[in-house]
């Protein structure tokens, strides 16, 4: 473990890793983009139109000013955001180190080694993650699977087999004992009376949320026009690509079974029998982990997807890249579904400075969602002992009549919608813009 070693030591280490992580983020931006994939890593195989490459360019940092004799073929200053994403990563990991052994998540209480180790390699792996995902986003407003779906795998995997992986709930009783304070937070249950994730309801629960996390990411057209029957059998039959029955002159191209729908169809088995078996087999705290992971992706993923669906059906035009869906359940699977939902609320007022900025000066309506989704969960995460404090007696005690909150919020944000889309039908989009300016 880190914690046995000398400080220096640490601190050289944890930069050097930092600098690693750093040159892994800046080569996955650019090469897991689905529509920019631009070859401006060193690590990524060049361009044609660029100049030979150097060894000294794979150098973390000081690499990238040299590759300022590529601004022609990708534009002046392409180098500056890749180095300062390495520059950032070298000094923020050590930080981020000794803040999460020195108890930042615990208000100052410090962690058992175990504990504040699991902590910091947890929640690095997500936030690289959402690294990641934040400047795909920027680019190209998309977020790839590359990032959520291993993202998640991860996540409910150290839940199951590290239940002091969760972020933990101090109360200033279990402050003043510390030999008695406990390791993880247990899920608060979605059923105020008590015992979801106990016996077999726990178990229905968890396979339910997993099934349908699999059917939201399978590749699939769903022309619900036609009929629930064959709306079922054209998404399915988009999904799996069967061989054609008869040939046709203009149908030459052979069709196949995409790679995405066998890999989400491998993972649909090994996580049915393995959440199966975590029920069965693993200790009482390890299946309350997994499941307070699990509840996490469920409940963070649906936020996003009623918006989506609620936003789109009041504009008229996407209101939300799925990407959001799937970047915000894997969040949930990391944080829990408490903390994903104070860290939703937390993400539009970023958003709202972002777009006030670029009406301001760039005059553009478009706002990539996912870049302040991410803000909001590392806000929550470095936040975590004042928010939780807060929420614990405040918001989360309310219970069931939380989802009462929830509902009438999603039914005023449809109504805003509306009114903003038939003010911009009534104004016409130029002069509507110019209004909100």
């Amino acid at each position: 473990m880190l914690s046995s070693l000398p400080n220096p030591v640490i601190v050289v280490l944890l930069m050097t890793v930092g600098a690693i992580l750093g040159v892994f983020i800046n080569r996955s931006i650019y090469a897991w983009a689905m529509f920019l994939k631009r070859p401006i890593s060193p690590w990524l195989k060049p361009a044609e139109e660029e100049t030979a490459r150097l060894p000294f360019d794979k150098v973390p940092v000081l690499g990238w000013w040299g590759r300022r004799r590529d601004s022609q073929t990708y534009g002046t200053g392409f180098w500056i955001r890749p180095m300062l994403i390495e520059l950032f990563w070298i000094g923020f990991l050590p930080w981020f180190y000794f803040w999460q052994i020195g108890g930042g998540l615990t208000g100052g209480l410090a962690p058992s080694a175990l504990m504040g180790e699991t902590w910091f390699w947890f929640h690095t792996v997500l936030l690289v993650l959402m690294c990641i995902g934040t400047f795909i986003d920027f680019d190209e407003k998309t977020i790839p699977d590359n990032i959520t779906i291993p993202g998640t795998i991860i996540a409910l995997t150290v839940a199951a087999f590290a239940p002091w992986s969760r972020l933990p709930e101090v109360t200033a009783a279990m402050a003043a004992n510390v030999i008695g304070w406990i390791n993880f937070r247990a899920p608060v249950p979605l059923d105020p009376v008590g015992g979801l994730q106990a016996g077999v309801s726990g178990l229905v629960t968890a396979l339910l949320i997993y099934a349908i996390w699999i059917w939201a990411l399978l590749p699939k057209l769903s022309p619900f026009y036609v009929g629930l029957r064959n709306s079922c059998r054209f998404m399915v039959a988009f999904a799996i690509q069967p061989k054609r029955k008869s040939k046709c002159d203009i149908r030459i191209r052979e069709r196949k079974t995409p790679g995405l729908t066998i890999l989400l169809g491998c993972l649909f088995v090994v996580g049915m029998m393995a959440i199966s078996a975590a029920w069965k087999f693993l200790p009482t705290e390890n299946w309350l982990s997994l499941f307070s992971a699990i509840v996490g992706l469920g409940v963070a993923g649906l936020m996003i997807w009623l918006i989506r669906i609620l936003g789109t059906m009041a504009l008229r035009q996407e209101a939300m890249g799925f990407g959001d869906v799937t970047l915000w359940a894997m969040v949930g699977a990391f944080l829990g579904w408490q903390a994903a939902m104070v860290g939703f609320f937390v993400a539009p007022f970023a958003a709202l400075l972002a777009v006030v900025a670029k009406l301001a000066f760039r005059r553009e309506q478009e706002l990539p969602f996912g870049p302040y989704l991410c803000f909001g969960a590392a806000a929550t995460l470095f936040g975590w002992f004042a928010i939780w404090g807060a929420a614990r007696l405040g918001v989360f005690a309310l219970g069931f009549r939380l989802w009462y909150i929830l509902g009438g919020s999603l039914l005023l944000m449809v109504l805003m919608l509306l009114f903003v889309a038939w003010r911009k039908g009534m104004f016409g989009p130029e002069e509507f813009e110019e209004e909100v300016q």
